[in-house]
């Protein structure tokens, strides 16, 4: 019995498999430090004789993984070589002392003197200081700090800036927006036509998600007004979904892993629940019935803490699990660039590859089915909310009781 998993012949190439891969990366160990070239800044402990080379700012994973996850003016795609391939958004700026002003791209805008763009913001400046870097960080209120060419210029402190332009997110929205608007226009012509028939192309796929968010999600939590807002939640679960599967490709998207796109989602159920909440509901929360006067001050605070923190775990959720594959996924990827020494060490960059494609490619299946799993859990969560706001309540006898 202990003789079988090497007979076996796929256990033994999965096993060598193992050993080669933890061996190359074990040797590591042993390598040689890098010698420094230029612009690099070594530290060194004594103790052990080895040298670390410190790494440049722009070439640090965690720089580069935040710059993925933040928004932008700037769509980078893809880079050929030393070309970069990227969608340079136009900057609409609205000026309180020369009013609105567009600049077609971010160098466009950098071009001008009075205005500096730093980590994606812009600041209208009066001019170069001669001020101490890091005492002017110390007084972000008044300086401005350029890391590239590491001098300070002081803010105008009368003129008001506001941005208007269109993002990254906000383009990525809009493709989001009309492929849905296309997609559901089709299968809407469709239905028309082929009135009575069996569904057929994309009418046979989105018919059984539709159903499905109709009598799993919307008729059990509306009390018969699920049609009511049949169309505020079919909207909702598609574009989520839609919006998690656009992030998935290789295009450096990220909606969903917006905390600002993930609180304004949360902001619309807020105020659909407002909106059509209905009496009782509000009772619940002004002057909870069935309980002792004295206890219904408390009752207040608890309930209105519950009915404000429900929205708020519903953007928390979305943003936390979507930037949580972005995160894993490109730390997995980072590990060959930081274990290769960006290139110093192949043999590093070679023996951690397998282990970080694999993973890679586990987590990236994992997140397709994230990214339906989350769609149908705000949109099920949205509707047990209107629910609980549109469901009426008989309490009068529990007040009775309660005086008793």
């Amino acid at each position: 019995m202990m003789s079988m998993p090497c007979n076996n012949p796929f256990l033994r190439k999965f096993f060598l498999s193992w050993v080669f891969v933890f061996a190359t990366a074990m040797s590591l160990m042993g390598s040689t430090p890098p010698q420094p070239g230029h612009g690099d800044s070594l530290q060194t402990h004594g103790a052990h004789g080895v040298e670390s080379k410190q790494i440049p700012e722009e070439e640090q994973p965690s720089k580069y993984i935040i710059h993925h996850l933040m928004d932008s003016h700037d769509w980078h795609i893809t880079d050929f070589g030393e070309t970069s391939v990227a969608l340079h958004l136009p900057w609409i700026i609205y000026n309180s002392e020369q009013g609105f002003q567009f600049f077609s791209s971010t160098h466009a805008l950098e071009e001008d003197p009075n205005y500096m763009v730093s980590h994606d913001n812009v600041y209208y400046i009066q001019g170069e200081v001669t001020v101490d870097p890091h005492e002017a960080e110390a007084h972000p209120e008044r300086y401005i700090v350029d890391h590239k060419d590491h001098k300070v210029y002081a803010k105008a402190q009368n003129v008001t800036i506001i941005d208007f332009s269109l993002t990254k997110t906000g383009l990525q929205i809009l493709i989001v927006g009309l492929v849905m608007v296309l997609i559901f226009t089709q299968i809407a012509r469709t239905y028309k036509k082929r009135d009575g028939l069996a569904p057929k192309g994309m009418q046979s796929f989105f018919e059984p998600v539709i159903l499905f968010v109709r009598e799993d999600v919307a008729r059990p939590n509306l009390h018969g007004q699920h049609d009511r807002f049949m169309p505020y939640l079919l909207t909702l679960f598609f574009f989520i979904w839609f919006s998690n599967l656009f992030g998935l490709t290789p295009l450096s998207s990220n909606i969903t892993g917006n905390t600002t796109i993930t609180a304004m989602l949360a902001l619309m159920t807020f105020v659909m629940i407002v909106i059509n909440a209905k009496k009782e509901f509000w009772m619940h929360i002004l002057w909870f019935p069935g309980v002792p006067i004295w206890m219904k001050p408390l009752m207040f605070i608890v309930e209105l803490m519950g009915f404000i923190t429900k929205p708020a775990a519903l953007a928390i959720r979305l943003f936390a699990n979507i930037s949580a594959g972005h995160f894993m996924v490109m730390s997995l990827i980072s590990l060959i660039f930081i274990l290769g020494d960006y290139g110093r060490s192949p043999w590093g960059a070679i023996g951690i590859m397998p282990l970080s494609i694999a993973f890679s490619i586990f987590i990236f299946v994992v997140e397709v089915l994230v990214a339906l799993v989350q769609a149908f859990v705000f949109t099920l969560l949205t509707a047990v909310f209107i629910g609980q706001a549109i469901e009426s309540h008989d309490h009068g006898h529990d007040e009775a009781h309660a005086h008793h």
